[in-house]
């Protein structure tokens, strides 16, 4: 607590330090009255930010007490507060209660009800270095094949199939959301909302009513240096408090999934961009472009979860089986779609696991803690505030876009980063712990009930290894000999122990799958029910990696421009070893397109190809009009321009293209992928 003169110069006449309860004693000096005093707040856990004080008051009776009041937002943190209804679909004395969004798979079995402190221990739940969950520096868990921002892409899947509609609004539109909060299903309503009338607060209605708002990235922190320049579209939109404006407050909790909910945001303005230009045949008779790109946002996006982020995290023979056989267990066909809590509440939670303590960003800061560190915080990727410049991620250095240089994932395992057991949140600090009680809470079985429940061999605890974390915690409570252990827990070691935890085991790749897969087939909007037979994506794919990917939808959204400028294709020409045709070897060219709906004057503009730059003409790109530029030499006209250049420089596949506006800063980047 810091307090103020009200008025004047604002003299400091005090700093005050909070108890546990909140209380402080007011020692100022110079005899003022508090009334005369103004405070603010600041939170060292969330990072030393400064909140001001909304309100104060004299509780009845307590002259000498003030209650301040700060009306600072919080951010939930991921697996930190419950899904509206799981725990109504917990078992109970009585047996499982069913709740229209999550509902208990196998009531049958007995729930895994172990003591507290047994599960307080395993979970560590003081967040003290050697919590047995918790990793070791000395024995660091090692990296995993898959990217790491496929570990924040899976907590961005939970917020989409677990949206909770509360706001008044939302149940005026949708009187369905009184009774169930609406279906679950993988159709971005974390992004969209309901619909555009429901929640007009996302869409541009200024320039583009088609679009959805971005912000721009805030100034670093004077005393963490400089940072790279906020663009438009760096960051959520915000209202005056720093709060983002999107359609689920969670995917503000860190700037990592800020800035892939940002991604998406991007991706949808970017697939509007598309449709009023090279792509327009993509719009479906009736329908409008707005609803035309929503739909192939969507389609493009069940696809990555099914083709590329399932076969990263699942085992290739259970997905296979699915495949071949359908799904044996999780939402069966038929069946309103709900959520198993042995999903919600255990499996799903492997990619807890994932989370690395800190993340390489962008080549300006390089790593960096996913949440506060110490009692000054530094600088950190909490989230709840605008996003600094210096920390807009570059997802090509979390996911792979073709040449395999991406900051991996933590490998599967019963061990979590350390960062995951000092949450910056009121109760229980350790993820683990909440993982665990929460799980009890459910009554949810144990792993090797639930395996054996679905005809699997159960690993038996021991076989884990006499030095796993649930077999110290069992002998440290005379338990060595019990067999079974928390559902969640044994789908990390069955990760480690049948895949070196570079993917989920059986049990969990079985329940994973089923459930994610089960939601889109269930989906009449869904692309296997609603698409063309054998309906592939049909965007463009900017990465040259094997199939469509993440690293595609994050690769076409950072293409967009601000100011609508575009590059619509980069050639490489016949001459540059792609392909058998023989041609001049300077035949490179890469196409512009003003996507605006006013012209673009062009002067002042550069464009770099991979390091080698070159001015535009000073010329104005009308809507619609295109300028290619040529590599080499040529007489320009209004839609052609040569750049004069005696050597080669798009020869090799990944070498990007951007195009800088006059103030130096790049407006728009692409990928060279052949």
């Amino acid at each position: 607590m810091v307090g103020e003169r009200r008025g004047g110069d604002g003299d400091r006449i005090g700093y005050w330090t909070t108890g546990d309860d909140g209380e402080f004693v007011l020692d100022a000096d110079g005899g003022v009255d508090v009334d005369d005093v103004s405070f603010t707040v600041r939170n060292p856990a969330g990072g030393g930010d400064t909140e001001p004080v909304r309100g104060r008051d004299r509780p009845e009776g307590g002259e000498t007490t003030l209650r301040l009041t700060v009306n600072a937002h919080s951010v939930a943190i991921h697996g930190g507060t419950e899904h509206r209804g799981m725990n109504d679909a917990a078992c109970t004395a009585a047996g499982p209660v069913r709740s229209h969004r999550f509902h208990t798979q196998f009531p049958g079995l007995d729930p895994y009800d172990r003591d507290e402190d047994l599960l307080r221990t395993l979970g560590g739940a003081d967040g003290e270095a050697g919590a047995p969950m918790m990793e070791s520096p000395d024995d660091p868990v090692g990296d995993a094949d898959t990217p790491a921002g496929y570990g924040i892409f899976g907590q961005f899947v939970d917020h989409d199939i677990t949206f909770d509609p509360t706001s008044d609004i939302d149940r005026r539109n949708d009187p369905a959301a009184l009774r169930n909060f609406r279906t679950p299903a993988l159709d971005l309503d974390s992004l969209y909302r309901t619909n555009a009338e429901a929640a007009p607060f996302l869409y541009d209605h200024e320039t583009d009513e088609r679009k959805l708002l971005t912000g721009e990235a805030a100034a670093p922190d004077a005393e963490d240096g400089g940072g790279l320049s906020g663009l438009p579209g760096t960051d959520l939109q915000r209202n005056d408090q720093g709060v983002a404006l999107i359609g689920d407050p969670r995917n503000d909790e860190n700037v990592v999934v800020s800035q892939l909910q940002l991604a998406f945001v991007n991706f949808h303005n970017r697939v509007v961009d598309h449709l009023r230009g090279p792509g327009s045949d993509l719009v479906e008779e009736g329908e409008s472009v707005l609803e035309a790109a929503q739909r192939l946002v969507r389609w493009h996006y069940q696809w990555v979860v099914r083709h590329d982020f399932l076969p990263r995290i699942c085992d290739r023979y259970v997905l296979d089986d699915i495949e071949e056989r359908g799904r044996q267990h999780f939402v069966p066909p038929g069946r309103t779609p709900a959520i198993p809590v042995e999903f919600g509440g255990a499996a799903y939670r492997f990619g807890h696991s994932m989370i690395r303590h800190a993340y390489d960003v962008n080549d300006e800061v390089g790593e960096v803690p996913l949440f506060p560190t110490g009692a000054g915080g530094g600088r950190n990727l909490r989230g709840g505030r605008p996003v600094p410049s210096d920390l807009v991620v570059d997802w090509s250095r979390l996911l792979d876009t073709g040449d395999g240089d991406y900051q991996p994932a933590r490998k599967t395992e019963p061990l979590l980063a350390p960062t995951l057991f000092d949450l910056p949140i009121s109760g229980d600090t350790s993820l683990a712990v909440r993982n665990l009680r929460r799980a009890k809470a459910l009554g949810i079985p144990s792993g090797q009930d639930v395996a054996a429940r679905m005809g699997y061999d159960p690993i038996r605890n021991e076989a884990f290894g006499e030095d796993s974390p649930i077999m110290k915690v069992l002998r440290a409570h005379g338990r060595g000999a019990d067999p079974d252990s928390p559902l969640w827990y044994y789908v990390l070691a069955e990760a480690e122990y049948q895949q070196d935890g570079e993917r989920l085991g059986a049990v969990g790749s079985r329940i994973v799958a089923e459930t994610l897969i089960g939601l889109i087939e269930a989906d009449e909007t869904a692309y296997p029910n609603a698409a063309p037979d054998d309906w592939e994506p049909s965007l463009p794919q900017p990465t040259p990696t094997e199939g469509y990917t993440l690293a595609d939808i994050t690769e076409f959204a950072a293409e967009a421009n601000p100011d609508g400028l575009v590059i619509d294709a980069v050639d490489a020409g016949p001459g540059s070893d792609v392909g058998d045709a023989a041609g001049d070897v300077l035949d490179e060219s890469v196409t512009l397109r003003n996507a605006a709906d006013d012209p673009i004057d062009l002067t002042g503009y550069v464009i770099d190809l991979d390091g080698q730059r070159g001015d535009l003409p000073g010329a104005t790109l009308g809507p619609d009009e295109t300028l290619t530029v040529h590599v080499g030499a040529g007489t320009d006209t209004s839609t052609d321009h040569y750049l004069g250049r005696g050597a080669p420089v798009l020869d090799d596949e990944g070498e990007v293209v951007a195009v800088c506006g006059p103030d130096g800063e790049r407006s728009t980047r692409r990928r060279y992928v052949g």
